[in-house]
């Protein structure tokens, strides 16, 4: 049975490149219409625009005319973002868009959701799965894209939103006879990638940011974000945040990459589309489904704190064996073989463990 948000595969692609054409075709009408909205990169540097336009943002918390302190306020902050995402410009990782997408937060946005949400809190709670459909080499070579099918929010017009990723360091991988298929496909999702969604958050909160930070994988946004997201804060909506999580840790995907790379390593020009069956697609979202621990993506920080305290745990765990085997010692110390081995389960129970055979054998002999 085909998932109702899935659907079906054949002309997804169709599906999505539609969403695109009339993304696109919207941004050019609004971009030539007297009176538009749009604050491009002339008008924040000069400080001056058409006069027919009436131009509103949200910075400070509520929608109000834009100012010449505002102007100069949003110069700073795309130089802040620059700055700060100069290290994207040929692309961003899966590891840095999960980190950088905890706890930041749009007060806008925030409002409108009753609570203090990030975009990775809205991936884990409402984008629960993603499967990759689609792969092809770019013209050049040097790149691959993968498109991916996500399930939409529950206040969604749409069941599903398409999510684009171009693996930027597919080349060197393809052209690459030193290195089976799956560690390159290992090395691949943790390298640079371009990213780009259809939904309405990425258009208008994100594409900016990613454009001036060079890891948009769609087309070029320059108009400002100054109603929805005029501090130019986060990195990607929680459809790509979802996707990044399974291209980081995603069996599935590993998979798909895998097969990916074979078919390119395969080929003498390093040429290679894949295409994942509907059967496929519904057989990992149904294991997607049945996890119980793959929806709760974790940042960098949270895995770090969690290895501190497995290791702490084990080293506790090992600090107290001398005490277990002095116990034990003075227990069986004078016993006969069958008291030494009640001896040595008794000990050992106390400490919650159960001797092996070689213990107990031991211990007889002792």
């Amino acid at each position: 049975m085909v998932e109702s948000w899935l659907g079906s595969l054949k002309g997804s692609a169709g599906e999505a490149k539609q969403r695109a054409a009339e993304d696109a075709a919207q941004r050019k009408a609004e971009g030539r219409r007297k009176g538009g909205i749009i604050l491009n990169q002339k008008d924040v540097l000069t400080g001056s625009w058409d006069a027919s336009k009436v131009l509103f943002t949200t910075i400070g918390g509520q929608l109000r005319p834009i100012t010449a302190d505002d102007l100069a306020a949003f110069r700073r902050n795309i130089a802040s973002a620059q700055s700060q995402t100069g290290r994207f410009s040929k692309g961003i990782t899966a590891k840095q868009v999960i980190d950088w997408s905890a706890g930041i937060v749009n007060g806008t946005q925030a409002a409108l959701n009753g609570g203090q949400k990030s975009d990775l809190d809205r991936a884990k709670k409402e984008i629960t799965m993603a499967v990759p459909t689609y792969a092809q080499n770019s013209a050049d070579g040097r790149s691959a894209k993968v498109r991916f099918i996500t399930n939409a929010g529950p206040d969604s017009d749409v069941s599903r939103h398409h999510v684009l990723v171009e693996f930027m360091n597919y080349g060197p991988e393809a052209a690459s006879g030193l290195t089976e298929p799956r560690k390159a496909a290992m090395r691949l999702r943790q390298g640079p990638l371009k990213i780009e969604c259809d939904c309405g958050r990425w258009r208008y909160w994100f594409r900016y940011l990613a454009t001036i930070g060079g890891y948009n994988a769609g087309r070029a946004e320059t108009g400002f974000p100054k109603i929805r997201n005029p501090k130019l804060q986060g990195i990607a909506c929680k459809h790509i945040v979802r996707v990044m999580a399974e291209v980081q840790s995603g069996g599935a995907t590993l998979g798909f990459l895998t097969k990916l790379m074979d078919k390119a390593k395969s080929s003498d020009e390093a040429k290679a589309v894949l295409r994942h069956k509907q059967a496929e697609a519904e057989k990992i979202i149904k294991n997607q489904a049945k996890r119980t621990t793959g929806n709760d993506i974790k940042t960098s920080e949270q895995k770090r704190l969690e290895r501190s305290a497995k290791n702490a745990a084990n080293a506790a765990k090992q600090a107290g064996k001398p005490q277990r085997e002095k116990a034990m010692s003075k227990k069986i110390s004078g016993k006969s073989p069958d008291e030494r081995e009640a001896a040595l389960r008794s000990a050992m129970a106390v400490f919650g463990a159960v001797p092996t055979a070689k213990q107990i054998r031991d211990v007889r002999n002792a």
